[in-house]
């Protein structure tokens, strides 16, 4: 019977004190190994003590088991110390390190001693330390168990650091031959000092193994005056958890035997766990989820390891540990009860330890350290809240708990949350308890990487899901406070899974290790998921659980393609790693895959869990959330881009290499597929995997359970065959027995086709652009052929040039906000951005970057705009959308509108404030230039005609408020446009960049067609309409033109030129055409459309509005004579002397195009037929006009009748030049004395022109972009 004195058990805490000081001491004396070893059995002597002393069934049994334990394993500890002392010739520690590489088998029977002590081992361990702190919680004593908790938390501290320098450590200097070498698991010793060791080794494996009949010996001495039943803290092993923790034993034996028959096997035991996993049983559907996810991520590294761990030494031990590891993972996620949940627990931990520790280097000894302890610690403070679940509901049973957790006062709710938040967070890397993650990554082989970032953070996930949201409960998670819409345990974990974010982005954006560039970005996904899962609704969950299987795949690849690359390269910086790409080709590719995953590009399966986070955020009403995600996503952009670019654009220096062995390959292959897969069908993964696991977290919680939105993306035809196609082209043109450019017309060409005949698909407006999506397409791909003719990657070029078309499809042809935000994405992210650096020079890819960064950002703003009006809707289709925008909150409505116009208007560079920044890079490509010129930028013009008919003719923006007779909104377009048309057409005028010049006067051609729209007007809306058209043939026969110089001369300045009508006198006639009547010269059709907008301007009352788009044709016009002057009029340089024609691939589509506008100029019914059709079905009015009519309005008139009679006057004044200027007559130049001047000198270069009005346009604007 236990002494006390005023009801305080004295033997107890004298026991708990004496445990701790004792501890303490051992610690201060790590240095010295026996002084070490005899305070640690003080220590023990004292938790022996604490048990005797509580005086009840539960502290009295353990007391007698922890003293039979203590002595049998402490004596293997001492008499295995004793002989690596004595071999040794010192205690010291210092002395002693290394003593694995000398002694193996005595460091590693001693270790095996060492970690038994503490409860840890291949064959489960000890547990009798936790019946004594169950007996503490049990009789009240709540300070003892906390104290003796934090005394096995010190314990921890030395016992690592022991085994670290004695078992694992390598040793300094290679002894001669002599004592120290006697025993090599090679050759096992039979002295008796051996026999003894290996019997006390042998009792130590049987009382781990086979604990109970120790239990049940301990009970029958105990004589507590109280008696009580024991907990039983152990129940049978599943058959899915036994056959790969066994299957490690079996792997070890074979690896001693032959290596190969090892990694055979090792593929066997794999694959059959996976599918024992698939066939599993009696498991819960969260339980399935992550079953699933790691047996098949165990088994993808096995593969991977085939190859990467070839020619390892210690790949025994590597196997050994692995699936001990799984096994144990597999437990921790199938367990019922927290016995074995926390026994798994501290067996993953364990050994997982020897794997972040397998390279044995400083570096990962020191990262397995912070590894180990930082997750044992806070498994002590998880088992104590175990412990207190025990104490209170008398079970380890999970349904036990479940069924009773209403009973939980909230104060003892909140410890026990606290208590698993502490020991599930650090597994999770949930900040502040992160630090091992970044650390341990690095170190750790890459397939072990892999796993720790894929599922060994998932188990902290599933453990924060499983515990504190579904066995705990609604109970556990009360509202702290009314007003607030978190729970209290879900605040806590939403705010610190955010800080998780801010801390992993930008700590990866900082740094320059690859792998810890990846851990880092683990970390913010962690965070991401713990935000979700903290705000407790079912769309969180979904997203959380949905972005916890995406993550686990692309990220394990990234790890994996990293691991390949890093071996080659032989170090882990970026800088190592430059230009890899270019020798590693489908490692890099797999890599590629996986980041464009993380970055939450479609169509990826990134993208579709992090917008349903976002989403599940908007929902919710927690935007700032979402800001945070989407601006972590932006940073993530930012330094995967970099990635990128160093892996496959930079220069390679190193020596001739391969790609990674086949095995590895294979494994990064499988992984990337399940990406592309996940991408594709996103709801297989949703429905059949995550729906469940949601369904049994909201029974739990109380959630309603709701429809989750249909993720698949629409794939019309025509998009469908353009992505197929690309692929195609890039399979057909790397073999190089087919020419890509052939095959990316005949897509196109198909594509085309696919439209023409699917006329039903689509509504008229979009019917339209669609054809004209892949008619200019057609043109820009038949132009490529010729214009890329020696250039290099062909098949490359192509791939990205359809695949981006095939996303502009897509968008087209969109019923849905979703779609038509996916699409968005896939035409204007990486696509666009892998064709515009085609060329690699330092320029395209600074240009491109920047280019890439800006569009993400404006696809950031329509991001949070799509989710915000799609969640507040309960749905993504235009029509449902409209409905219910017409009832929702202005301030909601407003904010998501301006949101997406902003993301819409930034495509189409129609800010008037660094326009630079929002045009496409005039390092892209020509035919490129030319198509994103005059097709995509249309696409932010054709979003925001889509947003304006949403509710009807824009009734929907009018309830922002009205102005001009327009809504608020449409007048901010309007002027908008009207400033930027004028700024860019302005800024065209002082450009002397071939590129550039054009790329400006594009920016002010789409102010136009905003403009036209803006006024809401019949004649408005068609004029923009038809100046879309129009613009599109006109620019792209620019932009072809300009490449037909570019493909010849490689200049990018207009100063470099003169003279090229003489050579080019088809092109010249081509680009002087269209210049002009994008300028409205009358009658050309450019002028037509222009004309519209001007009479919609005048007539509503908008004259400042129309005197401006008169004035920026009058800069399009000066920046069209300067081109004209300076590339095609004069005398020819003699640098440019060898020039030709261009051939007949590139003139073909620039004269199909010229012949187009002509058409279009004489008849502009063949344009306002189909326009004014589509503003009637769009309720936007109709127009009174007829295929061969002139131009509608009150001031209407007939542009063939002008043509002809201009026509007429133009062959009258050819006829009497040609009939009365017979003779020639050469007349002097005079050069004011000059003699030495040649013809060609005499030109006057582009930067000569208009210098007064440069002059006061650079006065007036200061601008800051290149020339």
């Amino acid at each position: 019977m236990g002494v006390s004195l005023f009801s305080i058990p004295l033997l107890a805490w004298g026991g708990t004190f004496l445990l701790l000081a004792g501890e303490i001491m051992a610690l201060l004396h790590i240095r010295n190994l026996v002084k070490l070893l005899l305070f640690s059995t003080i220590a023990e002597i004292g938790f022996v003590l604490l048990g005797f002393g509580l005086d009840n069934q539960s502290g009295i049994t353990g007391a007698l088991m922890h003293l039979g334990f203590q002595v049998t394993m402490r004596l293997l500890v001492f008499v295995s110390a004793g002989y690596l002392i004595k071999r040794t010739g010192s205690s010291s520690l210092d002395d002693l390190a290394g003593s694995g590489s000398r002694m193996p088998l005595a460091s590693l029977l001693f270790g095996f001693g060492l970690f038994s002590v503490m409860g840890l081992s291949p064959f489960k361990g000890s547990f009798s330390k936790f019946l004594i702190l169950y007996g503490a919680m049990e009789q009240g004593e709540w300070w003892l168990a906390a104290i003796a908790t934090l005394a096995t938390v010190v314990a921890a501290v030395y016992y690592i650091i022991v085994i670290q320098r004695i078992c694992l450590e390598p040793a300094k200097s290679v002894p001669a031959a002599g004592a120290h070498q006697q025993n090599g698991l090679s050759s096992i010793p039979f002295t008796p000092i051996w026999l003894l060791m290996y019997l006390l080794t042998a009792i130590t494996i049987y009382m781990s193994l086979v604990p109970g009949p120790f239990l049940h010996l301990a009970e029958r001495f105990a004589s507590p005056s109280v008696k009580g039943e024991v907990p039983v803290f152990e129940a049978p092993w599943r058959f899915l958890v036994l056959f790969p923790y066994i299957g490690g034993f079996v792997l070890f034996a074979l690896g001693r035997i032959n290596a190969l028959l090892r990694d055979r096997a090792a593929l066997i035991i794999s694959a059959a766990t996976l599918y024992f996993a698939w066939q599993a049983g009696g498991i819960d559907s969260i339980s399935r989820l992550f079953t699933l996810i790691f047996a098949a991520l165990i088994f993808v590294a096995v593969i991977y390891s085939q190859g990467y761990m070839r020619n390892n030494g210690h790949a025994n031990r590597y196997y050994f540990f692995l699936f001990l590891m799984a096994g144990s993972l597999l437990g921790v996620v199938t367990a019922d009860d927290f016995g074995n949940f926390y026994m798994f627990w501290e067996l993953m931990t364990w050994s997982s330890y020897f794997l972040v520790t397998h390279e044995q280097t400083p570096e990962a000894f020191k990262a397995g350290r912070k590894y180990f302890l930082m997750c044992t610690t806070g498994a002590y403070v998880m088992h104590f809240g175990i412990l207190l679940c025990h104490q209170r509901f008398g079970s380890f049973d999970m349904s036990v708990v479940a069924a009773h957790a209403s009973q939980l006062t909230p104060g003892f709710a909140a410890v026990i949350g606290l208590c698993f938040l502490a020991g599930l967070g650090v597994k999770a890397g949930l900040y502040p308890m992160h630090s091992w993650l970044p650390d341990a990554h690095p170190v750790a082989p890459s397939s072990v990487s892999a796993l720790m970032s894929g599922i060994l953070t998932k188990a902290g996930v599933y453990g924060i899901i499983k515990v504190l949201f579904v066995i705990l409960g609604t109970d556990i998670v009360a509202r702290v406070l009314p007003w607030i819409s978190f729970s209290s345990l879900g605040l806590t974990v939403s705010v610190l899974g955010a800080l998780t974010v801010i801390y992993g982005e930008v700590m990866a954006f900082r740094e320059q290790n690859l792998k810890r560039i990846l851990a880092f970005s683990t970390l913010a996904q962690v965070g991401e998921i713990l935000t979700m899962v903290g705000l407790a609704t079912y769309l969180s969950f979904a997203g959380a659980l949905l972005h916890v299987l995406n993550h686990a795949i692309f990220k394990n690849l990234l790890f994996l393609a990293a691991g390949g690359i890093i071996a080659k390269a032989g170090g882990k910086r970026l800088s190592d790693v430059a230009g890899l790409g270019r020798v590693m080709p489908f490692t890099a590719l797999c890599f590629a895959v996986g980041a464009l995953a993380v970055m939450g590009l479609p169509p990826f399966s990134g993208f579709f869990s992090k917008f349903l986070m976002i989403y599940a955020a908007a929902q919710s009403g927690h935007l700032t959330i979402a800001v945070l995600f989407l601006a972590g996503s932006i940073l993530a952009a930012m330094y995967y881009l970099r990635i990128l670019r160093v892996l496959f654009f930079s220069p390679y220096n190193g020596t001739v290499t391969t790609d990674a062995p086949l095995s590895m390959r294979i494994a990064m292959g499988l992984l990337a597929v399940l990406v592309i897969l996940g991408g594709l069908f996103p709801d297989f993964g949703l429905e059949h995997l995550v729906r469940p696991a949601v369904d049994q977290i909201a029974l739990r919680q109380g959630l309603a359970i709701i429809p989750l939105p249909h993720l698949n993306l629409a794939w019309t035809p025509a998009a469908l065959i353009a992505v197929c196609g690309a692929l195609l082209t890039f399979i057909a043109g790397k073999s190089g027995k087919v020419n890509a450019g052939a095959v990316a017309v005949a897509v196109m060409a198909v594509a085309l086709g696919a439209v023409l005949m699917n006329a039903g698909r689509y509504d008229l407006l979009s019917y339209w652009f669609a054809a004209l999506i892949a008619g200019v397409g057609l043109l820009n791909m038949l132009y490529a052929v010729g214009y890329m003719a020696h250039g290099h990657h062909r098949h490359r070029f192509f791939f990205f040039f359809v695949f981006m078309i095939g996303g502009l499809l897509g968008l087209a042809a969109s019923k849905d906000l979703f779609n038509f935000f996916a699409f968005w994405e896939i035409m204007s992210s990486w696509t666009l951005y892998f064709v515009i650096i085609h060329d690699e020079t330092d320029e395209a890819l600074t240009e491109g970057f920047k280019y890439f960064i800006f569009n993400f950002v404006g696809a950031t703003c329509m991001f949070l705009g799509v989710a915000m009006l799609t969640a507040r809707a309960g749905a993504f289709d235009f029509t449902a959308l409209a409905l219910a925008a017409r009832t929702m909150s202005l301030p909601w409505f407003g904010g998501a509108l301006l949101l997406m116009l902003l993301g819409l208007l930034m495509k189409a560079a129609q800010l008037p404030w660094r326009i630079d920044y929002q045009m496409h890079p005039p390092t892209a490509p020509t035919p490129v230039s030319g198509y994103i010129s005059a097709v995509l930028l249309k696409s932010g013009v054709y979003g925001v005609i889509k947003l304006f008919t949403l509710g009807g003719a824009g009734l929907l923006f009018a309830r922002l408020g009205t102005a001009g007779g327009m809504s608020d909104v449409m007048y901010g377009i309007a002027i908008i446009a009207a400033v930027t048309l004028l700024y860019a057409g302005a800024m065209a005028v002082i450009q002397n960049g071939i590129k550039r010049l054009l790329i400006y006067s594009t920016v002010s051609q789409l102010g136009y067609i905003l403009l036209g729209f803006a006024l809401g007007s019949p004649l408005g809306v068609a004029g923009g309409l038809m100046h879309l058209v129009n613009h599109m043939m006109l620019k792209d026969t620019l932009f072809l033109g300009a490449g037909c110089i570019m493909a010849q001369i490689h200049v990018d300045s207009l100063d470099q030129l003169g003279g090229l009508g003489r050579k080019m006198p088809i092109t010249f006639g081509l680009f002087l055409f269209a210049g002009l009547s994008l300028s409205g010269i009358p009658p050309l059709n450019g002028f037509s459309s222009k004309w519209l907008i001007y009479q919609a301007a005048f007539q509503s009352g908008h004259y400042v509005l129309g005197l401006a788009a008169m004035m920026s044709s009058l800069f399009t016009l000066a920046a069209v004579l300067k081109f004209a002057h300076a590339a095609f009029m004069g005398q020819p340089r003699e640098a440019l002397g060898n020039v030709r024609e261009a051939p007949l691939s590139m003139l073909l589509p620039m004269s199909l195009l010229t012949a187009g506008c002509v058409a279009v100029g004489l008849f502009p019914g063949l344009l306002l037929v189909p326009v004014s059709r589509v503003m009637s079905e769009l309720s936007l009015g109709q127009l009174a006009v007829t295929w061969t009519g002139g131009l509608p309005g009150i001031d209407g008139w007939q542009p063939l009748t002008l043509s002809i009679l201009m026509a007429g006057i133009a062959l009258a004044g050819w006829l009497f030049y040609r009939l009365s200027n017979r003779q020639s007559v050469s007349i002097h130049l005079h050069q004011g004395g000059v003699t030495d001047l040649l013809p060609s000198q005499a030109h006057v270069p582009a930067s000569g022109l208009y210098q007064a009005p440069e002059r006061f346009i650079r006065l007036a604007l200061r601008p800051k972009d290149k020339e």
